[in-house]
């Protein structure tokens, strides 16, 4: 992240999405797409709602027929990999890096960062405002809940909510 390429790489990018990451106007999905394709060629997402912001992403994979709505957040520094036919809802915040803090003698800003992909298998549908942190895979045909905080893998085909995300049942008879 603290190289000279990254920060050019990513200010110009920034720059661009800027300029068509609120537009509402029709057709502007293919602006947001088109500037992500730029930067990105591994971003076959169906449709980008406006306000979505992807960080670094370079890092990130998005397979074909997914959607993301309004205002979701991917931190692609980390690496995030979303599958197939994958519906994100409004407001979720994928996020694979956090602040190490394990020295209680150092500031925090000082300690560096604790960084583990994401990856959403094919199949899922995450509901609005979920929260998934770094290191966790949600498997195949996945259904999490609304508001979820998800710090852990959840099995395939699952049916998952709560803070922290807990299955409460599966999708397979």
């Amino acid at each position: 992240m603290h190289s000279l390429k990254n920060y050019v790489r990513h200010g110009l990018y920034l720059t661009l999405y800027a300029l068509v990451k609120y537009l509402a106007f029709p057709l502007c999905n293919y602006l947001r797409f088109g500037i992500l394709r730029l930067f990105a060629r591994n971003i076959h997402a169906t449709y980008i709602s406006e306000g979505v912001t992807i960080m670094f992403p370079w890092n990130v994979t998005i397979g074909r027929r997914s959607s993301l709505n309004q205002g979701v957040l991917i931190d692609g520094y980390g690496g995030v990999t979303i599958g197939m036919g994958v519906r994100i809802a409004a407001y979720v915040c994928i996020n694979t890096a956090d602040h190490a803090f394990e020295n209680p003698d150092k500031f925090i800003m000082e300690q560096g960062y604790v960084v583990a992909p994401v990856i959403i298998e094919d199949d899922v549908w995450i509901g609005a405002g979920v929260q998934i942190n770094k290191g966790v895979r949600i498997g195949r045909g996945c259904v999490i809940g609304s508001g979820s905080v998800v710090t852990k893998d959840i099995p395939p085909y699952s049916v998952a909510v709560g803070v922290p995300c807990q299955v409460i049942r599966s999708r397979k008879p």
